[in-house]
């Protein structure tokens, strides 16, 4: 599947005619920096006239673009203030684009701006205007806040702004969830059960998946044009290739997820000894390691919940498997089992 301009950028409109004949409803792009994520699908929403609405993460965020400082919409070609952010409410913002006629200048609204930790403050809103949701930096830079719960308030703003759309016959809401690769412990992977799925991706190298059955398109870009002109750039010189943050802003890994605990080991040489919803705790016949997997059909003798309750009893139960981790003696399957595991330990 093609998904770059002759030039290397990112083909939006390209992409979109790709997931309307694949009925998708999110397009998920997590890419090194610059490549074009946000400009490209911000055009396309000026250029197709699409009423959309631009989220971002938490409340902080939204009052930036409030008083437009920094706006995504001032270098997209075309539309150099053009494009302002109107005050709505304490928790939204009006996109308006401005328009010079004979008449004098005039403002039409073109949609919405809000953020995903407070949409669900909004009273009495009605989403049926709005035909895209543009969710972006859906996975936060590791020194900025976190949306809580960030799994069940997307969830939640997909509900509220697709309203009955699907049941009246209309064509679902489309999402676009843009992101550089951070970290692949997101609540929006885990919200879309993809976290395994982009991690394996990732690992070998994929650039684009469907998931027909699902509604869902995933895109790790990985242009090389832009890549070799990024490289090129003071800050990749004077940092090199080997920082974390070159291998995630311009080689697309999730580098600052640590690899070193994860592997596959043969099974045979474990018994199964602790059961979660989401992975089975594995202890080594003769050393008495750990290997974590996810979840299986086996007899272990232990089983536990993943909520507050399960949790603690767990804790109770096994105190020395924090320990364990500390001193490097448990092995994951996956950095997905990883992290379900870690946050289980409350070490996340």
């Amino acid at each position: 599947m093609n998904i770059y301009t002759p030039a290397g950028w990112l083909d939006v409109p390209h992409i979109e005619q790709i997931a309307n004949r694949n009925n998708i409803a999110f397009i998920v792009i997590i890419g090194k920096r610059q490549i074009g994520k946000t400009y490209n699908v911000l055009k396309h929403m000026l250029d197709s006239d699409k009423r959309f609405i631009l989220l971002r993460g938490v409340k902080t965020e939204l009052d930036m673009l409030k008083r437009n400082v920094n706006s995504p919409f001032e270098k997209i070609e075309g539309y150099k203030g053009r494009i302002v952010f109107e005050s709505e409410t304490e928790y939204t913002a009006s996109i308006m684009r401005l328009d010079e006629s004979e008449e004098g200048e005039t403002k039409t609204n073109i949609g919405m701006c809000a953020a995903l930790s407070s949409i669900g403050r909004i009273r009495g809103f009605n989403g049926d205007i709005y035909t895209d949701v543009v969710y972006d930096e859906f996975i936060p830079e590791s020194h900025l806040l976190k949306v809580r719960h960030g799994d069940d308030a997307f969830n939640n703003m997909y509900t509220t702004i697709a309203g009955n759309r699907e049941l009246e016959g209309r064509p679902p809401l489309r999402v676009w969830l843009l992101a550089n690769s951070n970290n692949l412990d997101n609540d929006i992977l885990k919200a879309l059960n993809i976290t395994e799925v982009v991690e394996r991706m990732s690992l070998r190298g994929e650039e684009s998946r469907i998931i027909k059955d699902r509604g869902i398109m995933i895109i790790l870009p990985d242009s090389a044009i832009i890549t070799e002109k990024r490289k090129q750039t003071a800050l990749y010189r004077a940092i090199g290739g080997d920082s974390k943050f070159s291998q995630m802003a311009y080689e697309n890994a999730f580098a600052y997820n640590e690899y070193t605990d994860v592997g596959q080991k043969p099974l045979a040489e474990y018994k199964p000894i602790i059961a979660f919803p989401a992975c089975i705790v594995h202890l080594h016949k003769s050393d008495k390691t750990l290997y974590v997997t996810s979840f299986m059909r086996c007899q272990a003798p232990h089983v536990y919940t993943d909520g507050d309750y399960g949790r603690m009893t767990f804790a109770k139960d096994f105190p020395e498997i924090r320990a364990a981790y500390m001193r490097g003696r448990i092995t994951f399957q996956s950095m997905t089992v990883k992290n379900y595991f870690l946050d289980i330990l409350d070490m996340l």
